[in-house]
């Protein structure tokens, strides 16, 4: 299973999961709020954050999940990390109703829910019970299912291993495979065999991401520029502007 990673990818894959014209439309302005709030975000591997949430929104899709799920998806991180560039933090009253007015209730609901919600580093079966009969609980767990999905499919939590995962991902195998069979009953044996097979392809990724691991434990920001440039650059404008200056002084 190939995750999108690109806007194109994931209309691709709505439209193949058979989303009509008016989905494409809402999911494209969530695209657009999740390009301003995250346009230069990055995955602590590197990964540019837009296309792990392109990634999320996809395996919701391709999953079958409601369609308020795949919005919720692809803008799953904005009251943990998105940048809102308001001076408030978290999902605040007015962040809250500005993005209700933007997705509908329903997605902005499971985004406040799922930004609120805490994992154990295990304890698998447990959760996989309380989201057999708590309907909440199992949106919540599924959205964050197709977080870590991105995560696993392409090796890029390899590239990270200071970052903390949930579900002992990584440290226990016991509870992996319990997460892997959670899936299999929760969203069904397509969705389990493919986290199980990525999950059995990171042995064989380790051996070529060795040089390629980042020291990062989070999400980052870049500033755009060449930073040990930009000193010589302003430089270069005081001298322009003093060269100026010096020769009106002298025709003066």
């Amino acid at each position: 299973m190939i995750l999108p990673q690109t806007n194109l990818q994931l209309y691709q894959t709505l439209r193949d999961v058979g989303c009509d014209r008016n989905s494409l439309r809402d999911c494209k302005a969530a695209y657009e709020i999740s390009q301003s709030l995250f346009g230069s975000c990055f995955r602590p591997c590197g990964k540019p954050f837009v296309s792990h949430l392109l990634g999320t929104a996809g395996a919701l899709a391709m999953w079958r999940q409601p369609f308020h799920s795949v919005i919720a998806g692809l803008l799953h991180s904005v009251y943990l990390f998105g940048d809102f560039k308001d001076g408030e933090k978290g999902p605040s009253d007015r962040r809250r109703k500005w993005l209700q007015s933007k997705i509908g209730g329903e997605a902005e609901g499971l985004i406040h829910r799922y930004s609120t919600s805490k994992w154990a580093s295990d304890g698998n079966k447990d959760i996989h019970e309380q989201a057999k009969q708590n309907q909440s609980v199992r949106e919540i767990f599924i959205l964050k299912l197709a977080d870590l999905y991105d995560e696993v499919a392409d090796g890029g939590i390899l590239l990270a291993p200071k970052k903390d995962y949930p579900f002992g991902l990584l440290t226990n195998p016991e509870e992996e495979q319990a997460l892997v069979a959670a899936i299999a009953d929760l969203i069904g044996s397509h969705a389990a065999d493919a986290f199980s097979d990525s999950l059995g392809d990171l042995d064989k990724m380790s051996q070529w991401t060795e040089d390629l691991v980042s020291e990062r434990r989070s999400f980052y920001r870049l500033e755009s520029g060449v930073q040990e440039l930009r000193r010589g650059r302003v430089n270069r404008r005081i001298v322009k502007l003093y060269s100026k200056i010096k020769k009106k002084s002298r025709a003066a």
